[in-house]
């Protein structure tokens, strides 16, 4: 067929306000979905209450659309530089430059949600809105002769009903433009021509019938037949558009037939939408076009129709036949549909058509993408048909304004809003934040949306940027700490790694970074020594920290009162000490003094065993360390250090070995090290990154210094970054409450498995199936060789500040030199080959 402008009856546009030929007036507006994915289901309870407040309060005739686009690369970069001055931070310039071709080899789509409601009608001809219709008259409506009275009340009507719907939806009134690109969106579905989405709202300006482009509309693509005389029976409509010089688009509308008899489960079941994702190469949008009817209305309406069931009985109560019992049941169902309205008050009756529009660039490809989507409904045991003649019919449906027509209502089914409401069609597997550093893309949407992480923004939206990591060897986690380590380095932060692995891969990974400093505690350039480091009115305190638990000393026990003392304010004034190496010394003098307590004695011998093994704190020649380098590296290779379950059974704790309690000491100062410099008014953010992290979680300082970071980190530019193999032991206290950013990487163990999807907030009995998504279907290992092919390495779960859950593939950085500094493993070499520490300056 020709194109027909009742096909698209806009006649005026002012702002999100649509004026169309009939005299319809609708009020559009983008609307933000309900975090969904794999969150647990009494998130998901919360997500259907919110349709079910949406459903009851909407007018009759209003539209719910869900728009399958491509996602513009400028709008992706853009959000990745949001905040970020790039004059100032040119090694993330060339990392968003280097993104641009990654980012259009991937082509991201998204899903635009849109609500539109009809607010009233526009009699500016005299002839009314219903006549019109009946009449099909397309008299234009002039924009400039709608007086500003009449936009405010078409405005009031609008927020009532935004009013009675709730905030859950964050509506956003559209731009006019967004009707222009929805028009063409429409005649070019999974074609070549299919424009970029507008992902943002933009000024709302006003539009006129104007700009919407002609095209033709072959229902049967009767064009591609060699037999023009016959009627085509094939369920598709070939859209061309002659003046754009594109190919055309092939596309078929499917609508539900039926129903399961018995009902769809919530959740899991009744979510058929969430379907219709992850096609390929064709694009697929729905719509749904909704009526309500109050309970009381439906309750009059059910007792009409018993009686008449009554009057049917009475007619066959003779005859033998099957009619009987099918009046029976019929009554049955109808009994218990008006029970379900009279004990739920609130509740309204729903009719809705729905359409599910694939569009392809082949006619071959759109259906075999109809095929496919008629399979998967079939698991879920709704029948989809397309139907023949009815296709440009209900290709028009998600067309906002489109006047009623018959096969609105032929493919029309009837449920009670709270069933309605478990179809949740304004949701979102979505995670991440809305800008920031792109660090992988989506998998559990299917259209492979850009995560972003914008650890240094986290700060500015009253958000902890802090991140805990856990997997198995080789899972990923190091990878992902070095490339957050170097997004916060390129967009002007400074971090601290604590290196643990013998061949230095973070010393190998810091030298492609400027301005890196490496330290070696066991062969020490700096000083950790808390006297030095830290302000006088701390730093005895800090300095009892470390100590005591060195020493193996009770604060209350008479040897640790005596070091309590001497470490107070007063003590440090008194004997003027401003080092651990003073300390000793004053220790030493109080000892041989006479009549002396016998606790100096015991100090001094504890002090003693400790102050030539650990030049670190000691040495007085060692200058303090300074963090204010941009990359600080710290080798704790060559420390012992004890195992979490050292650290948490008392009696294995009590008999640790004097090196264990060094290493933990050292370990702990750094992590204080750390909290003092970037826990500060100091204006650049500050990244910790600890790669054991039960020597941040199971002792009291690291727990302490966890704690700060993930409390306080958002008020001074800060955040933590752990790692761990098993979350169950290790993130615990501040790290399993107080961090809300979580990853989770393969995990083939089973019991570690299950640690790592609980602390990330699956409830697995609910979804068993996840645990073998993440031994067997994350990253796996295939072959002979059983390596990861290089386009599954980095697949994970992830749980973002939101709280919202969801699967996606780390990418790394988009830059070769970074990607090859964060991908290489150095190898054991000589010591003499190794590059010597640099001191702090």
């Amino acid at each position: 067929m020709g194109f027909n402008r009742d096909l698209q009856p806009t006649a005026a546009i002012r702002g999100h306000l649509q004026f169309t030929h009939t005299g319809l007036v609708t009020a559009n507006y983008f609307i933000t979905p309900l975090g969904y994915g794999l969150r647990k289901a009494s998130d998901k309870y919360d997500v259907k209450l919110a349709h079910h407040s949406l459903v009851n309060n909407l007018p009759n005739g209003s539209l719910l659309l869900g728009i399958q686009a491509r996602q513009n690369t400028i709008d992706v970069l853009s959000k990745m530089v949001e905040g970020v001055d790039l004059d100032e931070c040119a090694d993330y310039a060339d990392e968003v430059f280097a993104s641009y071709e990654r980012v259009r080899a991937i082509a991201p789509q998204t899903r635009i949600f849109l609500l539109s409601i009809p607010v009233g009608t526009a009699n500016t001809s005299g002839i009314s809105a219903l006549s019109r219709m009946w009449r099909g008259s397309t008299t234009t409506i002039d924009a400039t002769a709608i007086s500003r009275a009449e936009l405010d009340a078409y405005e009031n009507e609008a927020n009532e009903i935004l009013s009675r719907i709730g905030g859950d939806f964050d509506p956003v009134p559209v731009p006019a433009a967004m009707f222009q690109w929805l028009w063409e969106h429409y005649l070019a579905r999974g074609a070549v021509g299919d424009p970029v989405a507008p992902t943002r709202a933009g000024a709302l300006d006003d539009a006129t019938a104007a700009v919407f482009k002609s095209a033709a509309l072959d229902e049967g693509a009767r064009a591609d037949s060699q037999r023009r005389l016959r009627p085509s029976f094939v369920p598709v409509i070939k859209v061309v558009q002659p003046d754009t010089g594109y190919r055309p688009s092939y596309q078929a509308m499917l609508t539900p037939r039926s129903f399961p008899y018995a009902g769809m489960m919530f959740p899991g079941g009744s979510e058929f939408l969430n379907v219709i994702d992850g096609l390929g190469d064709v694009t697929v949008d729905w719509g749904m076009r909704i009526s309500t009817k109050p309970a009381d209305q439906v309750l009059k309406a059910n007792e009409i129709n018993l009686r008449r069931l009554g009057e049917q009985m009475d007619q066959r109560d003779q005859e033998i036949s099957f009619a009987q019992n099918t009046l029976m049941s019929k009554a049955q169902m109808l009994s218990e549909y008006n029970q379900h309205f009279e004990v739920n008050g609130g509740e309204s009756e729903v009719s809705f058509t729905t359409v599910i529009a694939i569009g392809g660039p082949s006619r071959d490809e759109t259906m075999d993408a109809v095929n496919t989507l008629r399979r998967r409904y079939k698991r879920f045991q709704v029948e989809m048909t397309a139907p023949v003649g009815a296709q440009v019919d209900l290709w028009s449906l998600l067309v906002p304004g489109s006047p009623p027509r018959r096969a609105f209502d032929d493919f029309a089914h009837i449920v009670p809003s709270d069933m309605w409401a478990g179809f949740v069609p304004f949701t979102t597997s979505q995670i991440g934040d809305d800008s920031g550093p792109v660090i992988g893309i989506n998998l559990l949407s299917g259209h492979f949306e850009p995560i972003h992480f914008g650890i240094m923004e986290a700060a500015l939206h009253d958000l902890s940027a802090s991140f805990a990591v856990t997997g198995e060897l080789g899972s990923g986690k190091s990878y992902f700490l070095k490339l957050m380590a170097v997004l916060v380095h390129d967009m002007g932060g400074q971090f601290l790694a604590i290196d643990r692995s013998q061949v230095g891969e973070w010393e190998h990974f810091a030298s492609a970074i400027d301005d890196a400093v490496i330290i070696d505690l066991a062969n020490p350039t700096v000083s950790l020594d808390p006297l030095r480091l830290f302000d006088p009115r701390v730093a005895g305190e800090r300095a009892l920290d470390s100590v005591l638990p060195l020493l193996d000393l009770s604060p209350t026990s008479g040897t640790g009162a005596v070091i309590s003392n001497l470490l107070s304010p007063r003590g440090i004034e008194e004997h003027k000490i401003t080092s651990l190496l003073d300390l000793f010394r004053v220790v030493c003098r109080l000892r041989d003094e006479p009549g002396s307590l016998e606790e100096y004695s015991d100090l001094a011998s504890r002090l003693g065993t400790i102050v030539e093994r650990v030049p670190v704190l000691f040495d007085p020649g060692l200058a303090p360390i300074r963090l204010d380098a941009a990359a600080t590296v710290v080798r704790s290779h060559r420390l012992a250090l004890p195992t979490a379950e050292e650290l948490t059974t008392p009696h294995l704790y009590n008999r640790l070995p004097l090196t264990k309690r060094l290493g933990t000491a050292l370990y702990e100062l750094v992590g204080v090290t750390a909290r003092e410099a970037f826990l500060s008014d100091n204006g650049r953010f500050g990244l910790l990154v600890g790669d054991e992290a039960h020597h941040f979680t199971q002792t009291q300082v690291g727990s302490a210094v966890t704690s700060d970071f993930s409390r306080d980190g958002r008020k001074h530019l800060a955040a933590i970054g752990l790692a761990s193999h098993d979350p169950a032991t290790d993130f615990q206290g501040a790290a399993h409450n107080l961090i809300p950013n979580r990853f989770v990487f393969r995990q083939r163990d089973e019991t570690l498995a299950r640690n790592s999807l609980e602390w990330l907030g699956v409830d697995l009995e609910e979804a068993p199936f996840l645990l073998q998504a993440l031994r067997e279907e994350t990253s796996p290992p295939v072959g002979a060789g059983r390596q990861v092919p290089e386009e599954r390495r980095g697949e994970m779960f992830m749980r973002d500040a939101l709280s919202r859950i969801g699967r996606g593939k780390v990418l790394g950085p988009a830059r070769t030199d970074r990607a090859e500094a964060i991908t290489s493993t150095p190898t054991v070499v000589a010591k003499a080959e190794r590059r010597e520490p640099e001191a702090v300056r």
